[in-house]
């Protein structure tokens, strides 16, 4: 099969689950701010869609607060080539990071909606690298344990029929403590969040999150696992209210279920593998 015709045949498979997802599954993709009506942050808090991944981007921060997307097993047929265009997010209002903020920094582009999971079209991986979905992360976190989380999450999506994936920056300080770098001042992050959304084969909702230091781990990524209602504490977010308030407490308060039976924490010793050296 050539590369043409494996883009319309994901593209059809893409269309066909887009058809027979329930819309409950794009409204738990959206998760509330603070400040947020309906869904729809405004003033500081700014929400874009765009074809793989929704935000909401934070002007006093240069972050962006929140990404989510969903992702399937067609989404991880790949189906574009990574370009590296990393390019300024002209949809913010107050202009997003440029290219020229992370020169001499020491600090790696980081995506939120990585590259990986949107290569299923060649618009979603153009777009996830678009400056606001890029934060300033220390290059061994970025090549190192959060490079791993995100194989985790492919690896769980092949196996489910969906996963609803929500990332991003744990902003739980002012503007001002935190340290920035460029013109722009971006601000760099201390934490990073990951939390996950999806049915087990009973048809029962599982959640789990994750809460990672921007810098050098040695650990294992399970160490870092913690329920969503911590992740939401810590972050002032609402996640998947679209859900009964009764399913959203006890979803959102576990940590083991089908994300951690099958995947075992391994023992750690401290010693891990030097990461890969690429710039993400």
């Amino acid at each position: 099969m050539n590369f043409k015709h494996k883009i319309i045949l994901v593209s059809l498979h893409i269309l066909l689950v887009a058809s027979v997802f329930p819309q409950e599954i794009s409204e738990l993709e959206i998760p509330l701010c603070p400040v947020s009506i309906c869904g729809e942050p405004s003033g500081d808090h700014e929400v874009h869609k765009y074809s793989g991944f929704s935000m909401c981007f934070r002007n006093s921060y240069k972050d962006a607060e929140w990404v989510s997307y969903t992702l399937t097993q067609e989404k991880l047929i790949k189906n574009a080539r990574r370009t590296n265009n990393f390019t300024e997010d002209k949809n913010i209002s107050t202009g997003s990071a440029k290219l020229s903020d992370y020169k001499a920094s020491g600090y790696d582009r980081g995506h939120l909606a990585p590259a990986a999971d949107m290569a299923w079209s060649g618009q979603s991986e153009n777009e996830s690298f678009l400056m606001s979905n890029i934060t300033p992360q220390a290059p061994q976190f970025n090549r190192g344990i959060w490079k791993e989380l995100e194989a985790q999450v492919r690896k769980y999506a092949k196996s489910l029929d969906f996963l609803i994936v929500a990332t991003g920056p744990v902003l739980e300080k002012q503007p001002e403590e935190y340290s920035f770098i460029g013109q722009s001042k971006v601000r760099v992050p201390e934490y990073f969040y990951k939390v996950l959304l999806a049915k087990d084969k009973a048809g029962n909702w599982q959640s789990i999150g994750f809460i990672i230091p921007n810098e050098k781990s040695g650990h294992d990524i399970f160490s870092y696992k913690v329920c969503v209602n911590e992740v939401e504490e810590r972050c002032g977010i609402d996640f998947f209210s679209a859900l009964d308030d009764s399913i959203e407490e006890e979803v959102e308060s576990q940590t083991e279920n089908i994300f951690t039976k099958d995947y075992p924490v391994k023992p750690d010793n401290g010693n891990r593998n030097k990461p890969e050296q690429i710039q993400q």
